[in-house]
């Protein structure tokens, strides 16, 4: 493709046209006559205070050319894998990694250029709202395709674009605020009415971040189950779920005002009485486009006791049969879980590329959480589950249980969720809502999807299971309460979200790449359709392949969301795939270009 070739030498002094012509159809690229000069550039960057970043992919220093470093490849060698690490450069993505420039040894000879591939051009790092401002109305008059960045933390992709300028609000910190009462201001008369305590999130901070302030002060917020996500990016505008979600709501859900840069460079606020039709859209219709949201304010809660429960199973006898018969006793538990106050997050494999649970590769494991129930009552919600697996321990399955009372929900992250995950590796996901009906009512449908779901010794396939049994939480009820939330109405439904996923390594075939994603898609992520045809799918964790994302992503909501995306983003300023809107453009197979579908 041309556009992977595009090498990352490109800097102020390259010989750029003069010309500033714009095109109707499609997006300018650095290869076209449109693309804006050199002097226009330099002179962009002067009226941003030098914020202007020359992008550079993060492993370029151990190739061999004008920018290799040895020193500089050492550190990123060490580091790579790290979230925070890539994290820290404009156009470092902890998912995907960049397949344009793979990390190498240092001066080894390459079988690919290190290239920008799919990732921006430039990047206004920006420090002050008037920077994201400057950001959008050059990106506009220039008609160049412009993406937003909060950490770059994202499964589906939506903060590259092939020859775009990229706004990166991780430096644009503020603050954060506490509230101990919030002020609702001109919200005293809305209908969604929180006297509770709140923070205020000004700018790029991750849930770390917020994670400490509310520790400080005896207090919870629903965040991210990872660090270092973003808070007032992708993750709440997606919806968002963490370890507390289950009692206290969805991200979104738990948004109470906004602040977002529009597409024509306007700063507004969103909330229940102000723009309510943007604050609906924001609070879960998905991110990036319709404006760049820059600060929020969400709910915060007294701290409270948890009680965890770690369960850890391996087949001993090696026999799949039997081992997918105890995972869909498991499953089959799910709801009664969720009902005595039950959620938390798991996974399982029947074939791990290295052992998952002791020395085995056929295994499951979740660890859940209980905010509500004394312990008692709490572990006697898992004695049916408990008697199937105790009559198998020791001869089809090796079983360990093992419960844990921590003092505050910091002390329960700290211990079951606050691990920084590796950077992600390559390779594709597919995921869906699974209501009650679907876990319940054909116990040989739900065996035939988990066979499907298990793949081949060969595939080593990962299954996630996210656990939050949404009609007996929090999610449910805010479904009920909220009209305001842009959130896919199967969220309200479901019990599980099921994620199924398979990786290649760096030297795998793009034959072999299509046969994965093929599976992920249409054979494992079929067969949960299959199971559940009635739900969708959480939008940041899923395939942004899905051929029928605006039904899986957005559910009934779509339409809505699109008018919304309309009045205001009429021209479409605001792109990424799979959001709201984006079906009206397309990118061009050969030049990496994004242009106008023919329909539109």
């Amino acid at each position: 493709m041309v556009f992977r070739k595009l090498t990352t030498l490109l800097f102020f002094g390259a010989a750029l046209s003069q010309s500033t012509a714009t095109v109707e159809k499609c997006r300018c690229i650095p290869e076209q006559p449109c693309w804006p000069a050199a002097a226009e550039w330099k002179a962009f960057n002067r009226s941003i205070n030098g914020r202007l970043l020359v992008n550079a992919p993060v492993a370029i220093s151990c190739y061999k050319g004008p920018r290799q470093d040895a020193s500089e490849c050492a550190l990123i060698t060490k580091h790579y894998s790290n979230n925070s690490f890539q994290q820290s450069f404009p156009v470092g993505y902890s998912y995907p990694l960049q397949p344009d420039c793979p990390l190498i040894p240092f001066g080894e000879e390459a079988d690919v250029r290190c290239a920008l591939g799919e990732a921006p051009v430039y990047t206004v790092n920006a420090s002050e709202i008037e920077h994201v401002q400057s950001a959008v109305a050059w990106a506009k008059s220039a008609n160049i395709r412009l993406v937003i960045r909060d950490t770059g933390h994202d499964l589906l992709g939506r903060s590259m674009g092939y020859g775009s300028l990229q706004v990166w609000i991780k430096y644009l910190r503020k603050g954060i605020d506490y509230h101990a009462q919030f002020d609702r201001g001109v919200n005293r008369k809305a209908a969604t009415l929180w006297k509770g305590s709140a923070f205020t999130i000004r700018g790029g901070y991750t849930w770390a971040d917020v994670y400490t302030e509310a520790a400080k002060r005896d207090l919870l917020v629903v965040g991210g189950g990872t660090p270092s996500v973003g808070c007032i990016g992708g993750w709440m505008q997606g919806g968002g779920h963490g370890p507390a979600t289950h009692d206290f709501g969805l991200g979104a859900d738990n948004v109470l005002s906004a602040k977002v840069v529009l597409a024509n460079g306007t700063l507004v606020t969103a909330s229940s009485v102000e723009n309510k039709d943007l604050f609906f859209a924001i609070r879960g219709g998905g991110p990036g486009t319709y404006g760049v949201v820059i600060e929020t304010t969400v709910k915060a809660y007294p701290t409270q006791k948890v009680f965890a429960q770690t369960l850890a199973i391996a087949s001993l006898s090696g026999n799949t049969s039997s081992f997918l018969d105890t995972v869909a006793d498991i499953y089959q538990g799910f709801p009664e879980l969720a009902k005595s106050g039950w959620s938390g997050y798991g996974q399982w494999t029947t074939a791990a590329a290295v052992p998952f649970v002791a020395n085995f590769t056929t295994s499951y494991t979740h660890a859940f959480a209980n905010f509500r129930q004394p312990r008692k009552e709490a572990e006697r919600a898992f004695d049916s589950i408990t008697s199937k697996l105790v009559a198998k321990n020791g001869s089809d399955l090796f079983v360990s249980i093992s419960y844990t009372e921590t003092p505050d929900y910091a002390a329960f992250y700290s211990k079951f969720s606050g691990v920084e995950p590796p950077a992600g590796t390559y390779g594709a996901t597919s995921g869906r809502f699974l209501d009650e009906q679907s876990l319940l009512l054909d116990r040989s449908a739900l065996m035939k999807a988990l066979e499907t779901l298990a793949g081949t010794s060969k595939q080593q396939t990962t299954n996630v299971v996210e656990m939050f049994g949404a009609p007996y939480g929090q999610i449910g009820i805010d479904g009920k309460s909220h009209p305001l939330s842009g959130v896919n109405p199967a969220w309200r439904e479901m019990i599980v979200h099921h994620i199924v996923a398979r990786s290649w390594t760096q030297n795998t075939g793009s034959a072999s790449i299509r046969r994965i994603q093929n599976d992920i898609l249409y054979a494992k992520g079929g067969a949960l359709q299959v199971l559940a045809p009635k739900t969708g799918g959480y939008m940041n964790e899923n395939n942004r392949l899905d051929p029928d994302w605006k039904r899986d992503f957005y559910g009934a909501h779509y339409e809505s969301l699109l008018g919304i995306k309309r009045l205001y983003d009429p021209a479409d300023v605001f792109f990424c795939p799979t959001c709201v809107g984006s079906d009206r453009w397309e990118v061009m197979t050969e030049s990496g270009q994004l242009c106008r579908t023919r329909a539109h």
